[in-house]
């Protein structure tokens, strides 16, 4: 548990200091809604009995809840900074976080901290990030249109 506290959560939010000095906004627009899917995504799926996530904790909640609010969140933090003030191509954003996050899960499975079940693969996987991905980027085109950026 402590080892996914630290690079789950701690690490990644460490990073946004540099994100923050250039766009506060989005930490706080982008960084709830993040936080909200990555959520309602990593329970839909324990639930469900698509992956297991392997840790100390006998509470279902906290056994995402670090990941949730810590990596997934700040990857959505970056993804809009480098879509949106960075103004970067879109789809280069989009394979660079995609396969960025596939990649990180791939490695969680390697270790052992997570686990698929029969029904879920890396494809699915790459698939819901997409999904998530493609969510935030139409949140931050809203935020856009109502002006709440820059």
């Amino acid at each position: 548990m402590l080892l996914m506290i630290v690079l789950g959560f701690i690490i990644p939010w460490l990073t946004t200091g540099y994100v923050y000095k250039r766009a506060p906004k989005i930490i706080f627009t982008v960084a709830p809604f993040a936080a909200l899917i990555a959520l309602i995504l990593n329970q839909l799926g324990i639930q469900i009995g698509l992956w297991t996530i392997h840790t100390s904790s006998n509470v279902v909640l906290l056994n995402t809840l670090f990941l949730d609010l810590g990596i997934f969140t700040v990857s959505a933090i970056w993804f809009t900074y480098f879509l949106y003030y960075k103004e970067k191509q879109p789809v280069w954003v989009y394979l660079m976080f995609i396969l960025g996050m596939t990649g990180v899960e791939t490695i969680a499975l390697s270790i052992h901290l997570l686990t698929y079940h029969e029904k879920w693969s890396v494809f699915y996987t790459f698939l819901m990030y997409l999904g998530g991905f493609i969510m935030i980027h139409l949140i931050i085109r809203k935020l856009d249109k109502i002006n709440v950026y820059p």
